[in-house]
């Protein structure tokens, strides 16, 4: 009995532990039709090194890519960014108008409700998993949306 405890124990300390937690997520529901959506979240590194995070992949699209807003002659344009570093005790959002994880090539139209999972790669080495619901554009709540002209 106490081989087996020692065992376990020394397996489990040798299993990576992801030092990265995740809140707020959610994936924008559109009407029908709509190709492409994109990931809302909140990761925080918790650990004491740097985590290089990219994008992994999902069954519910062909392809998963990290967006960012510059501004640009005036103009706010999405980036595709390969890879985004988050230093220990660092927090990084995922909204709208700022950083997000684009859905590219819906497999099938997705619904209020429904939940999508993907993943985001970490430092090449491991996988997160993310399960989150699709929370439909016409149920947001937008009272804090600005029309200044800016996403």
């Amino acid at each position: 009995m106490n081989r087996l405890f020692v065992t376990l124990l020394c397996l489990m300390l040798s299993l990576p532990a992801t030092a990265l937690s995740v809140s707020d997520a959610y994936v924008r529901g559109l009407p029908p039709g709509q190709k492409n959506t994109a990931a809302f979240f909140v990761l925080k590194n918790d650990g004491d090194k740097n985590i290089v995070l990219s994008p992994g992949r999902s069954d519910a699209v062909a392809a998963l890519e990290i967006h960012g807003h510059e501004q640009l002659s005036g103009m706010m344009r999405m980036r595709k960014k390969e890879q985004l570093e988050i230093a220990p005790g660092e927090t990084l959002s995922f909204s709208p108008g700022g950083l997000h994880l684009m859905m590219i090539g819906l497999k099938k139209p997705l619904k209020d409700g429904d939940t999508v999972s993907f993943s985001l790669r970490l430092n090449d080495k491991e996988e997160l998993t993310i399960t989150a619901p699709v929370i439909s554009v016409l149920k947001m709540d937008h009272s804090k949306h600005q029309h200044n002209g800016e996403h």
